[in-house]
């Protein structure tokens, strides 16, 4: 029993995908694993379709899931609970007694011993980030490269470290954003293209945006030999052949995803200050991409804008600076009859209604919030800032009329 219905374009891509298996009887299974990519376009239901051809096809099977965020793989097992999966799940990170997590019965560990111990044998669904596969340091290693395999291979591989304790081998991989485990074969990720360390009967890496690399000319690494480069076109070894390919354009077109635009903002300094220090000329840059910012918003009444960062302490004061440049905007730019009418609003509450400013176009300072996040944020603050953004409160959940997110490294 399925609890999400399928739209029409992933009943097309689940019965694709049970053309690949062969379902219900398999064909041969290569002594590498059989590879398949799927193509959809972001936001087109690739996680909710793949949980559940692995729920009908896989049914009882052991399943691994990789993703390349601890986020994922929370939102990935509320959808494959959400989808109907009953069997235990365990997830290979280092989140401790998160709420949600807790809430879908899914047992998380780094340990290799413990995870053996969980997912040994029988129906199972493993997450993962790929993080898992990078090789962890041990001193006491004895084969002297004082280094041990990630946990995930750890393991699969069994052995005297895990006291006679060994994972059996996955049915089926659904590899998430599989667009990252390509490149350089070298590179510790690339372990999950490897069946003699990541054993697996069918791989399907999923992806919007697949990478297709090809060298000038043979490259070499530090170590002298040559870089092998793992590339994401069609009937690769490493990918396999693409069993569906739905692009954003079409996903669009077939009224799949919403349209969009994209708006260019050209920002000019009308009388740049010669002699600034550096930071001083950054601090200005600044104030000018959110006034900019806050204009448009204004003009084109946008609700919720994401704003990404190279770095984090411009991330962290973007968001900081933001609502006093909203409120010298307001008042600077406000006409008397706005900020009159302004004054006869209601408090702001969580059921406050969005309004507009008749001629002033921008909001009071106190109808617009901001925030920031970043890579080492743990998952239950990202998850409630990310709640306010969606929702468009503050954190005293009093509703805002525009809501500023600014990330690096994190979405």
């Amino acid at each position: 029993m399925f609890l999400v219905p399928l739209k029409e374009h992933q009943v097309d891509q689940k019965l694709r995908f049970r053309n690949w298996v062969g379902f219900p009887a398999r064909s041969p299974i290569p002594p590498e694993g059989a590879r398949a990519m799927g193509v959809s376009a972001t936001g087109s239901g690739k996680t909710i379709t793949t949980a559940t051809c692995a729920l009908e096809y896989f049914p009882g099977g052991r399943i691994l899931v990789m993703v390349p965020t601890l986020d994922l793989i929370v939102q990935s097992a509320q959808s494959w609970r959400r989808v109907g999966h009953r069997a235990p799940m365990v997830a290979v990170c280092s989140v401790d007694k998160d709420e949600v997590l807790e809430q879908l019965e899914v047992r998380t560990t780094t340990n290799p011993i413990q995870l053996a111990l969980w997912a040994g044998s029988g129906p199972v669904v493993v997450f993962a980030t790929y993080a898992s596969l990078v090789d962890r340091e041990d001193p006491a290693d004895v084969s002297g490269r004082g280094t041990v395999p990630g946990p995930l291979e750890s393991a699969l591989a069994g052995g005297e470290r895990l006291y006679g304790q060994r994972m059996a081998p996955f049915d089926l991989a659904i590899l998430d954003e599989g667009h990252m485990t390509a490149g350089d074969m070298g590179r510790p990720w690339a372990a999950i293209h490897d069946n003699s360390r990541i054993p697996v009967d069918f791989r399907l890496y999923l992806t919007a945006t697949p990478r297709i690399l090809a060298a000038p000319r043979p490259q070499r690494g530090r170590d002298g030999r040559e870089v092998v480069v793992a590339s994401m076109e069609d009937d690769s070894s490493t990918y396999g052949t693409r069993i569906f390919d739905l692009g954003l354009a079409e996903a669009v077109e077939r009224s799949i995803l919403a349209g969009f635009e994209i708006d260019v903002l050209e920002i000019r300094d009308p009388d740049p200050i010669l002699g600034l220090s550096e930071d001083a000329l950054r601090g200005r840059r600044m104030a000018l991409l959110q006034a900019a910012l806050l204009e448009h918003a204004a003009q084109q009444n946008l609700h919720t804008t994401m704003v990404f960062h190279q770095r984090v302490e411009e991330a962290e004061a973007f968001a900081g600076q933001m609502p006093r440049t909203a409120a010298e905007l307001y008042t600077a730019e406000a006409s008397a009859a706005a900020l009159a009418g302004a004054e006869e609003l209601p408090a702001s509450s969580i059921d406050a209604e969005l309004y507009e400013l008749e001629e002033g176009r921008h909001v009071p300072a106190d109808r617009v919030w901001a925030d920031w996040l970043c890579g080492d944020h743990p998952i239950a603050h990202r998850r409630a800032v990310i709640h306010r953004f969606a929702n468009g409160i503050d954190a005293h959940n009093r509703r805002v009329h525009r809501a500023f997110l600014s990330s690096v490294r994190a979405l």
